[in-house]
């Protein structure tokens, strides 16, 4: 029993590089539903480590590194696709090569974000800087949208701009970056208790994705992770300094 959380972190890994994999052969919608599946498991080898007491320092190590692929390497991919489309209608080739690369800062920025957190402790039910899974949740969910939406559906317009506009696509970019490794507080689902004192910002986030699914439906998933930043920003700098 004690092998099934690395067992399942392991797939997490296998489900990140296919997921690349994905990406590089134009399949953009199954990296991202690939990318959602990581994430998932994700969240269940953790729990199952806590819940059969077989967390150790390989898991922890492990756990790490498949995160990276997943939401470090998988969604920098992603971008580096949308970058590359801009400019393919460019010479020479190498050009827009060059461009794209900076797509890649996500999964430099991701290994640095998941350092910093392998060696804070003091994370109990919050996280420092934007955790890794949900920037790749939400770069996912760009080719995810675009899928699963109609033409005519406003977030499909935004996203069919943004994926066509270069300097758009940067801008997220070095955003997405530099807030993984943000001295900021994002707030964490897990909890140990249920009382609205201890969770009012988890219920709020709840709520708030509860309104945005019967809203929007499918292409809601990008508006519950642009949520979850909004709202960790302003608990973090104005509800948290007032001591509420």
């Amino acid at each position: 029993m004690k092998y099934i959380p690395n067992t399942l972190t392991m797939v997490n890994l296998f489900l990140g590089c296919t997921a690349v994999a994905s990406v590089f052969a134009g399949f953009l919608t199954t990296a991202s539903v690939l990318i959602g599946l990581c994430a998932v498991i994700d969240f269940l080898d953790g729990a199952l480590a806590r819940w059969l007491k077989a967390a150790s320092n390989i898991g922890i190590q492990l756990d790490a590194l498949a995160d990276l692929v997943s939401f470090g390497l998988a969604p920098a991919a992603i971008l580096f696709h949308y970058m590359q489309a801009v400019f393919l209608s460019c010479k020479p080739e190498t050009a827009y090569f060059v461009w794209s690369l900076p797509a890649f800062l996500v999964t430099v920025f991701s290994a640095l974000r998941l350092a910093i957190f392998a060696a804070d402790q003091n994370q109990p039910d919050f996280f420092r800087g934007l955790p890794t899974p949900a920037n790749g949740l939400l770069i996912a969910s760009v080719p995810f949208t675009l899928a699963f939406t109609s033409p005519d559906h406003i977030i499909n317009t935004i996203f069919v701009f943004l994926t066509e506009t270069y300097w758009l696509l940067l801008i997220v970019t070095i955003v997405l970056s530099l807030m993984l490794t943000a001295p900021v507080k994002m707030f964490s689902l897990k909890t140990n208790t249920f009382q609205w004192a201890d969770n009012r910002i988890r219920y709020i986030f709840l709520a708030g994705c509860l309104v945005l699914l019967i809203t929007f439906g499918l292409a809601a998933a990008p508006l519950f992770l642009i949520f979850y930043i909004i709202l960790s920003l302003v608990d973090h700098w104005f509800l948290a300094g007032k001591g509420q």
